[in-house]
């Protein structure tokens, strides 16, 4: 792979475009969490029933993670990408005009079609652009292109919210997917090779289920940390416990997402030098043993602490899908791809609730230790699937698969 101006691959040039609509779709489907309380008050509904409208987001992509890698990895890329625009703005005018709430969670559950696949599509798009030489850089810039996006959304929501009113605010999720439907059809993209045909498939050799489901259970717990400990856990115990205000939660969780700008790097340079598998299963086991730093928490100055060793420590989930291409023949990404984002988005719905529950029967303590064991767990389990055939790690689980 040649190089260009500046040190870029031609690769990672090539995908600039690709992440900079990243980077705009991830503000325009974050945005959400400042508009419930003007939600709730307009149309008089429950907390629960505002939960609903931002859990059937996760949900349908959950639903449709399957069928979407599979379509995806039989079209053209441009076109999946360009289509997933186009079917969130549906969504977002959908919810924005709703005279009813629940045309507002439908309106969300088309906008969870769109970002599906979008979503997959540019990892697909990654996939097959990278190389053992750009794979680190591309998906370090994956990641930072979604950190970006969604550090800005909930500043970009919360303030067009207050400007004008919670529809409005819809207008982030209008414009991104606008410009994505415009923009992505005109894409330079590879398309899809022989090998991704159905003949193909079935010729290629099939991958082992634990190289399948080891990373799948990896992105569970990564998004499991982002929705129950990150989003969840963390807030409340702020609120709660140390007695910070929104504002300096915010700013807290602003801080921790900066210090993932540069955890991000890190996590490139280390899978240059060591390879995605132990990057991504052996910063997940970091990053749960970090977790419990927060039973040492007792004021501001150590939350920031902790938040800041979480942060460094989450430096592996960008690389997840790297880690499958690694492992599976592109023949098989659209299944692979698509179990790993169901099990993903499976942690991300699982994650607040099993955290609520804790916390209310047990406590805060009690919660940060759930939260570790469940990432511990995950990581362990994903290490023994993914391990080398006949090795001793191997031997160990074989009770594990059998059962």
């Amino acid at each position: 792979m040649h190089a260009v101006p500046g040190g870029w691959s031609a690769a990672t040039a090539g995908a600039a475009p690709l992440l900079a609509l990243l980077l705009v779709i991830d503000l325009g489907v974050s945005f959400m969490g400042p508009l419930v309380p003007q939600i709730q008050r307009d149309f008089r509904v429950s907390t629960g029933a505002v939960a609903l409208a931002l859990g059937v987001y996760n949900g349908v992509r959950l639903l449709f993670n399957m069928p979407m890698s599979r379509y995806v990895a039989r079209s053209r890329l441009p076109h999946t990408v360009a289509t997933g625009g186009a079917i969130l703005v549906a969504g977002a005018l959908v919810a924005a005009t709703a005279p009813v709430f629940w045309l507002v969670i439908a309106g969300r559950a088309i906008m969870g079609v769109g970002s599906a696949l979008f979503f997959l599509s540019v990892q697909f798009w990654l996939a097959r652009l990278a190389t053992p030489d750009t794979k680190a850089q591309l998906f370090s810039y994956h990641q930072l292109a979604g950190l970006v996006g969604s550090a800005l959304g909930p500043a970009a929501g919360g303030l067009l919210a207050d400007w004008l009113s919670w529809r409005a605010a819809f207008a982030l999720a209008v414009g991104a997917g606008l410009l994505t439907a415009a923009t992505g059809r005109r894409l330079p993209a590879p398309d899809p090779p022989p090998a991704t045909t159905a003949s193909a498939a079935g010729a290629a050799p099939r991958p082992r289920a634990g190289d399948v489901v080891g990373p799948g259970l990896c992105m569970l717990a990564f998004l499991f940390f982002h929705g129950g400990v990150l989003t969840t856990l963390i807030p409340l115990y702020a609120a709660r416990a140390v007695h910070l205000s929104a504002a300096a939660i915010g700013t807290l969780l602003m801080a921790g997402t900066l210090q993932r700008f540069v955890s991000a790097l890190l996590g490139g340079w280390l899978v240059r030098r060591h390879g995605t598998r132990p990057v991504v299963i052996g910063g997940l086991v970091v990053l749960a043993l970090s977790v419990l730093s927060f039973l040492a928490v007792g004021s501001p100055a150590s939350l920031v602490l902790a938040v800041s060793l979480v942060s460094w420590a989450n430096l592996g989930g960008s690389f997840v899908i790297a880690m499958i291409t690694d492992r599976v023949p592109e023949a098989h990404w659209g299944t692979a791809l698509g179990v790993n984002r169901t099990l993903g988005d499976l942690g991300a719905v699982v994650a607040p609730l099993l955290v609520g529950f804790v916390i209310d029967g047990f406590g805060f303590q009690a919660a940060f230790v759930v939260a570790s064991g469940f990432l511990l767990t995950a990581a362990l389990t994903a290490a023994a699937m993914t391990a080398h055939p006949g090795s001793r790690l191997q031997r160990a689980a074989a009770p594990l698969r059998e059962a």
